[in-house]
């Protein structure tokens, strides 16, 4: 299995109906929790995950009402939803730049390049990079 069709499985578990429901309850709209789900899949682009809930909208209306909806949600709230705080995430992201692999040859922990890279594209997101 690839690593896009792992990271697809762990997405779809995250966001399943229960955790879409109670998002909904934290965030007030129902449409919002399949918005935020888009949104992440689509690399947190606004424009496209509005788009993918409405396919027959301009490119134009797609960029303002995806950033309308993007307004609506609280990160705090969700988070705390979760139980997970920023503490949290700056581990995750901690760990992840710091992956590893076992080398099947040699039997040797060997850096995750690819793992890496997607860690170091997140933090250069965070921090405007």
């Amino acid at each position: 299995m690839d690593t896009n069709q792992t990271e697809q499985k762990l997405f779809e578990s995250e966001f399943s109906t229960n955790n879409l429901s109670m998002m909904e309850e934290i965030v007030g709209d129902r449409e919002v929790p399949i918005f935020l789900a888009e949104w992440l899949k689509n690399g947190l682009n606004a424009s496209a995950a509005y788009k993918a809930l409405h396919p027959k909208v301009s490119d134009a209306s797609a960029r303002v009402l995806g950033s309308k909806k993007l307004a609506k949600i609280n990160i705090s709230a969700i988070l705390a939803g979760y139980d997970i705080g920023y503490s949290d995430y700056i581990l995750g992201l901690k760990e992840g730049l710091a992956a590893t692999k076992l080398n099947e040859q040699t039997g040797e922990k060997v850096p995750d390049y690819r793992t890496r890279l997607e860690f170091h594209r997140i933090l250069g997101k965070l921090l405007g990079f």
